[in-house]
């Protein structure tokens, strides 16, 4: 889901150019609206936003002592993608 915001956040600089063209009554199919300049500007909002929401992720994660990562494995030719997993409580005494 992350990669899928952070996609999204790369893009939107170049959706709402696109808009803004729109609206400006300029075509936006153009090349020459497209030249380089605009477009290396963007992008590199589009990687601030998405770098923002990775930092962002980043402070504000859940941080459980209780959960451990289990990596990717392959157990006789089956796949098992990553996760999060809650460790087993500890039998009461």
């Amino acid at each position: 889901m992350r990669i899928v915001v952070n996609l999204a956040l790369f893009i939107l600089p170049f959706v709402l150019y696109f808009i803004w063209l729109h609206v400006k009554e300029k075509s936006p199919f153009l090349k020459e609206h497209w030249d380089r300049q605009p477009v290396i500007w963007l992008g590199l909002f589009g990687i601030m936003l998405g770098g923002g929401y990775f930092l962002y992720h980043l402070a504000y994660q859940v941080r459980d002592p209780n959960v451990v990562y289990r990596p990717a494995r392959v157990e006789n030719g089956v796949f098992h993608p990553a996760r999060m997993e809650r460790r087993p409580d500890p039998a009461p005494r």
